[in-house]
């Protein structure tokens, strides 16, 4: 019962801070509608160059044009959701280098998810609203299908967030890693937009590890194809891997970064 209390109140706080920084972002409303057509705009067209290549190609390795639509949607869709959400966390490395945490430690909240959600890019919401649009005009699914799509693209979200503290909390013990973390998010990006079966080996291999790209792009297209409820849980593990490696490593140059503002305190 206090496990789901808990659960209930974070989400709370999520839904309250993402209604905050909504209304913040709509203070300038043409620049953000504008935003949000203009990501839509740049997946289609992206999307629409897949969808005319594989008309002339209907069949490249075992791929068709509804595996490329899958692909991009969900893609697209994690995406959207983990920024739009968690818009602070590709700026976590600079915060911490400027000692932007301070502003966080005394709260009650958590303060890993209070950096995170603290801000939204409002682009983000440009990415939902494609990779939604997308998979019900293209692909027309059941109502199964969807809600299988919901799900997996909010595991994508989480992926790609933590993806990125887990770069970006290297910077307590790196330096500013804000740099690296950018380039890796969209080599992140870029791998999880082509065909899988295009890289093998050593690879492939990295693909589903070092830069998890095989989890946001691969194996959700196999779920939506061939639903198994074993692949359903490796994709939920490793999920839950990512979200408590990413915590953990976080933590960790958090003992480091308090006690090197206690020390500063001292002297």
């Amino acid at each position: 019962m206090k496990i789901i209390k808990t659960v209930g109140s974070t989400l709370r706080f999520i839904r309250a801070y993402l209604a905050a920084n909504v209304q913040a972002a709509m203070e300038y409303r043409a620049a953000f509608w504008v935003q949000i057509f203009a990501m839509a705009a740049n997946d289609s067209l992206w999307l629409f160059f897949w969808w005319n290549y594989f008309r002339q190609f209907p069949l490249t390795h075992g791929w068709q044009n509804t595996d490329i639509v899958i692909l991009w949607a969900v893609s697209a869709c994690g995406f959207g959701i983990g920024m739009a959400v968690f818009g602070n966390a590709p700026k976590l490395a600079s915060i911490i280098m400027t000692g932007g945490l301070d502003a966080y430690l005394g709260m009650p909240r958590n303060v890993l998810l209070h950096v995170c959600i603290a801000s939204t890019d409002p682009s983000a919401w440009g990415d939902v609203l494609f990779a939604v649009g997308a998979y019900l005009l293209l692909l027309r699914p059941d109502i199964w299908h969807f809600a299988l799509f919901v799900l997996l693209s909010l595991q994508v979200a989480l992926i790609f967030v933590s993806f990125v503290v887990i770069l970006c909390s290297l910077a307590f013990f790196l330096g500013n890693t804000e740099g690296m973390a950018q380039q890796m998010m969209g080599a992140l990006i870029s791998f999880s937009t082509y065909p899988m079966t295009i890289f093998t080996g050593v690879v492939r291999l990295l693909l589903f590890t070092v830069v998890p790209a095989g989890f946001i792009s691969f194996i959700p297209l196999q779920l939506l194809h061939r639903f198994t409820w074993p692949l359903l849980g490796a994709m939920a593990g490793f999920t839950t891997l990512i979200v408590l490696v990413a915590t953990g490593i976080f933590s960790l140059g958090l003992r480091r970064y308090e006690s090197g503002n206690l020390l500063g305190m001292q002297n």
